[in-house]
């Protein structure tokens, strides 16, 4: 409990604010991507100087709410199936050699605990907060700042969506959006992320780059994972709720193993 995180509370953004906050953004990624694929563009920055820069990336932090432990992964999506339907994640994952159902993602552990807490003495689940983080790191690249820039950009946009995905799944929990709202809005970040990666991958050199290939493969996944609940019929608000939070949780720990190994 000494290490409890104080966040100031703000006021969540309105579908329509977060919609238009999007279409302006991808409007921007678009621009840039004529850009960058254009052969003119392509050969320009194949001669551009390369220089070298110091790329920061800051600490990964997040607390799970475990909702149950299990001996092997079979016993874990057994429990998961129960809980999609219910708003929960029910993302398995291998920790400290125990097979975890992961309900949710949080910012603060003092959220995390209240939920957890809540969820043992309202309905006697065997709750638990874990935290998961990866260390931040600083690397030192050698390229055309176009590049450099893309590859801050890219890290930038998967920290910002995967915070997304669990504020539109607060969202629909309380009643601010309707699915419908929310499945357009993963439309619109899917075509950001896969609009980036389609940029960082056609500079020249990045796919033989282990971190812009990397970075690549993060946003492709998570365009894809935010397509698929665009793109599927979930009627019923609590279980998209439960498959953005998923989203949300398997995009973090994309992005901790990346780290991880770099």
């Amino acid at each position: 409990m000494s290490m409890t995180r104080v966040r100031v509370r703000r006021e969540r953004p309105t579908a329509l604010a977060l919609a238009v906050a999007l279409c302006v953004t991808m409007l921007v990624v678009y621009v840039l991507t004529l850009d960058v694929k254009r052969p003119d563009a392509v050969e320009s920055m194949a001669a551009t100087p390369r220089v070298t820069k110091e790329i920061a990336f800051d600490d990964l932090s997040g607390w799970a709410v475990s909702m149950a432990t299990c001996e092997s992964q079979q016993a874990a999506r057994l429990q998961a199936s129960a809980w999609v339907g219910r708003g929960a994640a029910g993302c398995v994952r291998e920790l400290d050699g125990q097979w975890r159902v992961l309900g949710a993602l949080y910012d603060s552990r003092k959220t995390a605990e209240r939920i957890s807490q809540r969820l043992t003495e309202t309905e006697g689940i065997p709750a638990e907060v874990i935290h998961l983080e990866a260390k931040g790191l600083t690397l030192r690249v050698t390229a055309p700042v176009v590049q450099i820039e893309a590859v801050a950009g890219a890290d930038a946009l998967l920290r910002r969506q995967g915070r997304q995905l669990g504020e539109v799944a607060l969202q629909l929990d309380k009643g601010e959006i309707t699915p419908d709202a929310a499945r357009t809005l993963c439309a619109l970040a899917a075509t950001e992320a896969a609009a980036l990666a389609d940029s960082l991958a056609a500079i020249p050199g990045a796919g033989e780059n282990a971190l812009c290939a990397a970075l690549t493969g993060r946003l492709r996944d998570l365009a894809k994972m935010q397509d698929a609940v665009a793109r599927g019929d979930h009627a019923n608000a609590t279980a998209l709720s439960g498959m953005l939070r998923c989203a949300q949780i398997e995009g973090f720990m994309g992005m901790r193993e990346m780290m991880e190994k770099f």
